[in-house]
């Protein structure tokens, strides 16, 4: 067991995606989220750099609902080429549950119907 978590993070530390130093980037908010978002997804084909664009676009808006429907689109087309997009997506959803609970602890009732499709989007 400790040899596959040692071989897994070994791995993950070794695909650096843009040649960075070899780092897994994790964006510290919603706006890191979408710049991670935008530039991992680049080199897409042009309906992936659509739906990234989207959801990068309504992150910074704060339009929740709208960055998880391009982010399901992402997730359900099957087409996320490499480590680094399939990261870009997990750190943009992290970053949107972080934002949504924030929302729904200040009373915000949208924010608690958006959760809920996050919650479908990360059971997919």
């Amino acid at each position: 067991m400790h040899a596959f978590l040692i071989l897994s993070i070994a791995f993950l530390s070794a695909c650096g995606g843009d040649g960075d130093d070899g780092r897994i980037r994790n964006s510290q908010n919603v706006d890191g989220a979408a710049d991670h978002l935008s530039e991992a997804f680049a080199g897409s084909d042009s309906a992936l750099q659509k739906h990234a664009k989207a959801a990068s676009e309504a992150m910074r808006k704060k339009k929740y609902r709208d960055a998880l429907i391009s982010l399901q689109e992402i997730k359900l087309s099957g087409k996320v080429k490499d480590v680094n997009e399939g990261i870009a997506v997990r750190d943009s959803l992290i970053n949107l549950e972080q934002e949504l609970i924030y929302a729904m602890e200040d009373g915000d009732p949208n924010a608690a119907k958006a959760y809920q499709l996050l919650k479908r989007v990360n059971q997919n």
